[in-house]
């Protein structure tokens, strides 16, 4: 049999990156989220009527828009 023999400093340093790549993402997405409803406030606070789920939504999908 002719397996290779496992290398596994570079399993470690792939799920290394992996987790780094996964939590950067994470973080990324949590920001987009912490200034859309920062904004969604600012709106709200300024006109008392608005909606402040559709506010949201709104902030939320113009910060995914500008990540493109």
């Amino acid at each position: 049999m002719s397996e290779e023999p496992l290398n596994r400093k570079d399993d470690l340093q792939d799920d290394v990156q992996d987790a780094a790549d996964d939590t950067e993402n994470t973080l990324d997405e949590a920001g987009d989220k912490i200034k859309a409803g920062a904004k969604a406030m600012a709106n709200k606070i300024k006109d008392p009527d608005k909606d402040m789920g559709t506010e949201y939504d709104k902030e939320k999908f113009k910060e995914k828009v500008k990540d493109y």
